[in-house]
This record gives structure tokens, C-alpha cells and sequence, in this order.
């Protein structure tokens, strides 16, 4: 049922009320009166009911409205994240990486809350990245080792 059905439906109902009620108010016999009466109380409950009703369907399709909406939105986050796969990193970062290029990361603690944070290279030799929605850090790269130098017994800085 539609709400052109219900507005029909009440607009009829109206008709036949006015109609009894002229029929009241002319000259009839009381015993007809009286039933005329019966029968508009119960044409007005009627036109309440469908009243009632008409405001139900109405805040029903809003909220299948609403709702098909955020369906929608759940799906499109899907088709979204479909672009990415959860890896572990060289450096032992969990995180999801993109399958196409250029090729970015995508931090894990930022995709449960649906935001899309692409980790940023903080250029440092610990290899880590940092999302900047949540400011987390994340070990993508493995750690770089530095060259250690020893100083040679035999050379003298002052002695040219």
C-alpha cells in the first residue's frame, strides 16, 4: 500500500462522513438519526486509522530511505577497500598496501574506523612510516644498519 492508495482511501471515507453527516442534519425520523450518527463515529475512527497509518508508512519509507543510504555507503567502502590487501611489511608492519601503482600504504588502525590515511615516509633509517590521521608510526622498512668506523691507531689528525 501506497500512500496514493491510503490518501484515496481517506478522501472516500470523508465523502461518505459529509454524506451521513448531511443526511443527519435533514429531517428524518429519530430511529434513523441515531443510526446515522453510529454509523458516522465509526466512519470518523476509520479516517483516524488511516490517518495513523499514513503517518507510519510515511516514517517507514523514511527510514528505508535512510537506511538504503547507508547500505550504499557500507558498499561503496567495500568496492574501496577491495583496491588494497592487509600485509606484513619487510620491517613487520601490518598494514594495507595498494594493489595498483603508485604503490601506498594504508593505515590499519584508520581503515577500521572507514578513513582512508596513506602512511607517510618519515625518511629516517628505522624505515617507519607515520599515518597522519593518527599520528601512529609503523615499521614498513627493514631498519638500516650504519657503517661503523673505527679509528686507525697510525693516523694522526695533527700530523699533515
Amino acid at each position: 500500500m501506497d500512500i496514493g492508495s491510503i490518501t484515496a482511501a481517506y478522501n472516500s471515507l470523508k465523502f461518505g462522513k459529509d454524506l451521513l453527516s448531511t443526511m443527519a442534519e435533514a429531517k428524518v425520523d429519530i430511529a434513523s438519526q441515531g443510526k446515522v450518527l453510529e454509523a458516522l463515529a465509526k466512519l470518523g475512527q476509520v479516517q483516524d486509522t488511516l490517518f495513523e497509518l499514513r503517518e507510519e508508512l510515511f516514517r517507514l519509507q523514511s527510514d528505508n530511505e535512510s537506511l538504503r543510504k547507508k547500505l550504499g555507503e557500507v558498499e561503496g567502502w567495500g568496492s574501496n577497500l577491495n583496491e588494497y590487501d592487509l600485509t606484513k611489511t619487510n620491517g613487520g608492519a601490518v598494514v594495507y598496501v595498494s594493489k595498483g601503482e603508485p604503490q601506498h600504504f594504508l593505515c590499519p588502525s584508520c581503515i577500521a574506523t572507514h578513513q582512508i590515511q596513506i602512511l607517510q615516509d618519515n625518511r629516517t633509517s628505522s624505515g617507519k612510516f607515520r599515518c597522519p590521521g593518527c599520528k601512529n608510526e609503523f615499521p614498513v622498512n627493514p631498519r638500516k644498519e650504519h657503517p661503523t668506523y673505527t679509528a686507525s691507531r697510525d693516523y694522526d689528525p695533527f700530523n699533515r
